[in-house]
């Protein structure tokens, strides 16, 4: 009855970058304002009367262990409100979620700590990203070990700011066990021929759907290469009309069916005929539209072999 009556009594404002709490609770529970809790920060206010206790509390939406979570064109902040009469390891007697929705901003990209950037010139500047994601794609990996045949993801995206609309692709990827590859004596090419994902042939490796054309979602299967060497990706990404798709920037699948085995177009499979050239040789054909690319280096990554441990 006591939770029932607590969360009745639960208000929260979301505002833009700020989110207000107001908890009144009753006079039975005793309740100390150092004993109650948004994440890990304390009451702003805290008030006690006749008619129960009032805690106030009104923070920012980057402090008290907010988590932010994407979910295609929301962002959510995700937090806890308790009451813990006992320090921990005790558990909260009261514990309620606090979440804030958002609409996406258009240009919004996770925070990269570590992430291998460029701009590109060409008509104006373009800030190309890509990076090693978390499972879910709301930020960076907190680890960039990984095992054998286990999932790497990899985010790439264009910051096309007063652009026309562009659509990014990752034309050409190698694993190399140096950052120079010219000087790798292990190469292994996972995207060819313009975005044809080839490792898909062997593994279960694919490009996502996505939202919004300017970020594509690659689900990279962890492969073996050298004898547990460090691994270094080298991709060019490309940023291009999206109403111009041809052989040279594209984003094919490699699906595996009962039917069949065939190549499939991302982004509209009944164009998947611009993916018949990969497995040959697509077409060095462009048209007189100045496509805007970047190279870029992710690693050091590391493969390990669950059977060796």
């Amino acid at each position: 009855q006591q939770s029932n009556f607590c969360l009745l009594n639960l208000n929260i404002t979301c505002e833009e970058k700020s989110v207000t709490v107001i908890w009144k609770l009753p006079n039975e529970l005793g309740v100390q304002p150092s004993r109650l809790f948004l994440g890990k920060c304390l009451p702003t206010n805290f008030s006690s009367g006749p008619d129960g206790a009032v805690a106030m509390f009104h923070v920012s939406l980057t402090d008290c262990h907010f988590k932010r979570v994407v979910r295609g064109h929301k962002v959510l902040y995700k937090n806890k409100l308790t009451y813990r009469p006992l320090a921990k390891p005790f558990p909260p007697k009261l514990s309620f979620p606090v979440v804030c929705i958002y609409d996406r901003p258009p240009h919004w990209h996770p925070h990269m700590p570590i992430l291998s950037s460029g701009s590109a010139i060409g008509f104006g500047s373009l800030l190309f990203y890509m990076g090693i994601m978390n499972e879910n794609f709301s930020g960076p990996a907190r680890s960039t070990s990984f095992f054998l045949g286990s999932r790497i993801p990899i985010w790439a995206a264009v910051d096309q700011q007063a652009h026309m609309p562009l659509a990014v692709f990752i034309e050409e990827c190698v694993a190399t066990t140096t950052t120079d590859i010219r000087t790798a004596s292990h190469v292994y090419p996972f995207i060819t021929n313009g975005g044809c994902l080839v490792d898909g042939k062997a593994g279960s490796s694919k490009f996502l759907p996505r939202d919004t054309k300017s970020e594509i979602f690659l689900s990279l299967q962890a492969f073996k290469l050298g004898a547990g060497e460090k691994v270094y990706i080298h991709c060019k990404i490309t940023a291009w009309d999206p109403e111009l798709l041809d052989e040279n920037r594209k984003a094919c699948n490699y699906i595996k069916e009962l039917e069949g085995y065939f190549w499939e177009l991302l982004d509209d499979p009944t164009q998947s005929d611009l993916c018949r050239c990969c497995d040959t040789s697509c077409s060095s054909w462009k048209r007189n539209f100045r496509s805007l690319s970047q190279n870029a280096v992710l690693g050091p990554l590391t493969i390990e072999d669950v059977n060796l441990k």
